[in-house]
């Protein structure tokens, strides 16, 4: 009920899926769900609100097809104004809203059966390792509970952002997940473990750019061309620090290196000869003449020292990589009482701690691809609010 109250106050035509299969709330899965929590009494509750007129219900269905497998969608759920209106009499609000402890802060999941596909949770049992990240991820998350995190209004905000609608920006409801946890893939504990959660993450750029720690305006950091430039150095070819592997020759324009980044993430992550799609509003980023399927060829040729990495489905082993730099950057920062909010590559903290942040990002890059390679290397961070700034950071890191 507060899930569905939550989802109406973000967003009021949003769905909430759930199982009504009972094997979903076996054993295997109990470290996912509420204790309490049972086929029985999911459909039951979900039943009654339906019939209630407290919200709109759509049941599940399957459909197989003649070659052993099928498609379906799961049942799915959206809270009414009438019950909206019914938890607020009785005392509920936004702002009284969080994510629950029981929440599991580890999620195992397995590979998803298509290019794309959702990926199913997976059970799993703990470890030492489990224990120590599970136990990491709640100290810092009582950590982050000491600060007040918040977005100043967008009606203040510089005229580059005057035509956008603050209807992006989360409300009071979607401001309480701040917990986070992290999600690691394909049943292995070294590919993925991002950090996710916090609903800072959720919104566009320039919002990000209006958060507020304590009061205080923020700057974020964040690591340039890190994926590609992490399959250099893994195969023995760290690239020169004024080497764009976003840039590709023969192709130029005002928006193509965006474009180019999402290509390159595509042919990381797909696993196999798959014909990419471009995302909506990338074919507008090219060039007269270059669609996207020449951009990718142009992509792959560019970069045929380090095609290992491309179609390989690798892009979980990088993420990993840089969940593992995440997690140093923000335990130096917890160690250092500054208030650090991970946005997977790139780090916002209060202004004043500019400098602090980026010594933990450089040393903290450092240390993690030695570690990995035996070769030590500096990233190339961007988002500095001054030379100033980034000199000093790089002078204590001894970074030339």
């Amino acid at each position: 009920m507060l899930a569905l109250y939550a989802t109406y106050r973000a967003d009021e035509n949003r769905w909430l899926a759930y199982s009504r299969r009972n094997d979903d709330y076996g054993p295997p899965l109990r470290r996912y769900l509420h204790p309490d929590v049972s086929e029985r009494n999911a459909t039951t509750v979900t039943d009654f609100l339906a019939a209630a007129g407290l919200a709109d219900h759509r049941q599940g269905s399957y459909s197989r097809n003649g070659f052993g497998g099928g498609r379906g969608f799961r049942s799915r759920i959206r809270a009414r104004a009438e019950l909206v209106v019914l938890l607020e009499d009785h005392g509920v609000t936004p702002a009284s809203l969080g994510v629950a402890e029981w929440s599991e802060l580890l999620r195992l999941k397995a590979p998803a059966d298509r290019w794309g596909g959702p990926k199913r949770l997976l059970p799993y049992s703990d470890t030492d390792a489990t224990l120590a990240l599970r136990t990491e991820l709640r100290a810092y998350n009582a950590f982050l509970d000491q600060f007040r995190i918040d977005l100043e209004p967008l009606a203040d905000a510089p005229s580059a952002l005057a035509a956008q609608s603050d209807d992006d920006a989360p409300d009071m409801a979607d401001r309480q997940r701040r917990r986070l946890y992290r999600v690691f893939n394909n049943d292995r504990w070294d590919h993925g473990g991002r950090f996710y959660g916090g609903w800072w993450q959720q919104i566009p750029s320039a919002h990000r750019r209006h958060l507020l720690i304590d009061g205080e305006e923020t700057v974020e950091l964040d690591f340039a061309a890190l994926h590609p430039r992490f399959c250099y150095h893994l195969e023995g070819m760290p690239l020169a620090p004024d080497i764009d592997p976003y840039h590709v020759e023969g192709i130029s324009g005002p928006n193509v290196r965006s474009a180019i980044k999402v290509a390159f993430n595509q042919l990381v992550n797909v696993d196999g000869p798959v014909r990419l799609k471009a995302p909506d509003g990338v074919p507008a980023m090219l060039p007269r003449g270059t669609n996207y399927a020449k951009l990718i060829r142009l992509i792959e040729a560019q970069h045929a020292p380090i095609s290992s990495w491309l179609r390989q489905g690798r892009g979980v082993e990088l993420q990993y990589l840089d969940s593992q730099i995440a997690s140093r950057i923000l335990g130096y920062m917890r160690f250092r009482s500054v208030c650090c909010l991970p946005v997977h590559d790139s780090f916002i903290v209060p202004r004043s701690a500019e400098a602090t942040l980026g010594h933990a990002m450089l040393m903290a890059h450092w240390a993690t691809l030695k570690g990995q390679t035996g070769i030590g290397c500096w990233p190339i961070i961007t988002g500095w609010t001054s030379d100033a700034i980034r000199d000093r950071a790089q002078a204590e890191v001894g970074e030339p």
